[in-house]
């Protein structure tokens, strides 16, 4: 590591603020071998540990060219994004604890998702075979290679689609883990590993609430909440001009007594007092439609186990929380719009929007077949819809990941091919249901691949690759180009892009998106 003579006292005051709370997080186990090893090092040393700090700076043009208006024609115009980030970490380590500070920094961050310029901040203790771990952590299960069944702690940032690699879209969540490694040669557990994870809260999955990168569901759930709100309020607006005209009727009648005319004047207040709570009260509606769950009911806890038998590595977990995924009970639509335009708020057990609670047991496996890395993950989704005729619970399921990866004798080329998948279980009560189901619109069988070919040229410096997602019941195809530069010590240039494409559009996964092609040229600098 390089030494550096001086941190600024910013550094350091922001670094003891949050030492308490910063954790070293062990990559090498959990990720694919594209992970880990991302940033440049600079150390400092302090009594009985060392301080690191490193980072990285980088900006990005888009540019946007299979774009269409609002017919659906192609446009002329490139629209463009410019998207500058950062990154700074800091790391203290003795031979004891270690502690870690991610702080990472976007526009989407620094508007939207505050909290997330924390990007991760926890604490590491070893007791001797122990590990423990607390604070805003990623925890990645599953032998997979950026793609798992069974990695269900943290949810994903869909705000950029699945542009951002799997561990930088991964939503950080307060947790505890504690890891148990076996001694070596001690019985039929040897170099074994137990782990317990625990949060007390979950974070579910996150879209783009508007632009080109929000869900055409979530645009088209918008647009009805505006309808019915819309209808509801003209109702309530005839209503108060009918009580109003009710008053005045009254109060032009010599014969009604003062009772009458103070119950007709109560009348006509309240009607109108309603309509206009309702006016103000609509422009929120669509921004609270989903549940609090920074509460205890939405904790999540799972076990762990990991081995080696011989030359293959293998686990089985158990996961008990809450699907990343919304659930809809589209019967309380009605009530919820309602409830809200007359009150300006609703209790979660008001709200038509929930998540599922979700047991997942899963198995994991990786092995070495000559050339071949064999990657593999199962997992059974336990929901409380077993029967598969509840609407607002997503049934049963079982997910997979299988896939290789090798070094093909050409240059220096490397393949790697993954196949992902679902089954729904007792799929025919969804068709029963038809629209009323929460997983309606679904196919019974889910399956995707996922193919990345990637080169190395010039010692390393230059590096082009290519990925490509195929789903065969949607018939989306999306590639994404990609050739990065290593211009020097930290600094690099990557020029990439994407297309989408879909074959049968009244099928595909991707709708609202399909349209999002792009180029982008980009720099980043590591330190």
């Amino acid at each position: 590591m390089k030494k550096i003579k001086f941190i600024g006292l910013f550094t350091a005051a922001l670094f003891t603020a949050v030492f308490a709370f910063a954790d070293d997080f062990d990559f090498g186990d959990d990720y694919g071998s594209d992970f880990g090893g991302d940033f440049g090092d600079s150390s400092t040393s302090f009594a009985g540990g060392a301080l690191e700090v490193n980072g990285e700076a980088q900006i990005d043009f888009r540019a946007y060219f299979d774009d269409e208006d609002e017919y659906g024609l192609p446009v002329d115009e490139w629209k463009t994004d410019t998207n500058p980030k950062g990154k700074i970490n800091l790391k203290y380590s003795n031979s004891a604890v270690s502690a870690e500070a991610k702080f990472a920094f976007s526009k989407d961050v620094l508007e939207n998702y505050r909290e997330d310029v924390i990007d991760e901040l926890t604490l590491e203790s070893y007791l001797g075979n122990f590990v423990v771990q607390a604070g805003k952590m990623k925890v990645v299960w599953g032998k997979g290679d950026k793609l798992h069944a069974i990695d269900n702690f943290n949810a994903n940032d869909y705000t950029d689609f699945i542009i951002p690699d799997y561990i930088d879209r991964r939503i950080a969540e307060p947790m505890i883990r504690v890891l148990y490694n076996v001694p070596k040669d001690v019985g039929p557990f040897s170099s074994s590993r137990f782990e317990l994870v625990w949060t007390p809260t979950m974070t579910a999955d996150r879209y783009a609430a508007s632009g080109r990168w929000g869900p055409a569901q979530v645009a088209g759930l918008k647009s009805s909440l505006t309808d019915k709100a819309g209808t509801a309020i003209v109702g309530q607006g005839i209503k108060a001009g009918t009580a109003n005209a009710e008053l005045a009727s009254i109060m032009a009648n010599p014969s009604l007594t003062d009772e009458q005319k103070l119950e007709a004047k109560n009348k006509a207040v309240n009607a109108q007092s309603l309509y206009t709570a309702m006016l103000s009260n609509s422009s929120s509606l669509a921004d609270n439609l989903y549940p609090d769950t920074k509460q205890l009911k939405y904790m999540q806890a799972g076990a762990r186990f990991t081995t080696t038998t011989g030359s293959l590595d293998w686990g089985l977990s158990y996961y008990v929380g809450r699907d990343k995924r919304a659930s809809f009970d589209r019967s309380k639509i009605d009530s919820f719009v309602s409830t809200y335009l007359s009150k300006g708020s609703a209790d979660d057990d008001d709200k038509f929007i929930d998540y599922d609670f979700l047991q997942v047991f899963g198995l994991e496996a990786a092995k070495t077949f000559g050339a071949y890395n064999f990657r593999a993950e199962g997992a059974y989704n336990l929901t409380k819809d077993t029967a598969g005729d509840d609407p607002k619970v997503h049934n049963n399921s079982v997910g997979w990941v299988f896939g290789f990866d090798r070094d093909l004798p050409l240059s220096e080329l490397n393949m790697n091919v993954q196949f992902q998948g679902k089954y729904i279980l007792n799929h025919e009560k969804i068709n029963d249901l038809g629209v009323l189901d929460t997983e309606s619109g679904t196919f019974e069988n889910d399956n995707k691949v996922v193919v990345n070919i990637s080169d190395s040229w010039n010692h390393g410096k230059v590096k082009p690759e290519v990925s490509a997602v195929y789903g065969f019941q949607h018939y989306d195809l999306i590639v994404m180009p990609k050739i990065t530069w290593y211009v020097s010590d930290g600094l690099e240039f990557c020029a990439k892009g994407m297309y989408m494409a879909s074959y049968k559009s009244d099928k595909t996964e991707f709708e609202g998106w399909h349209n999002n092609g792009f180029v982008q040229l980009g720099a980043k600098y590591t330190f």
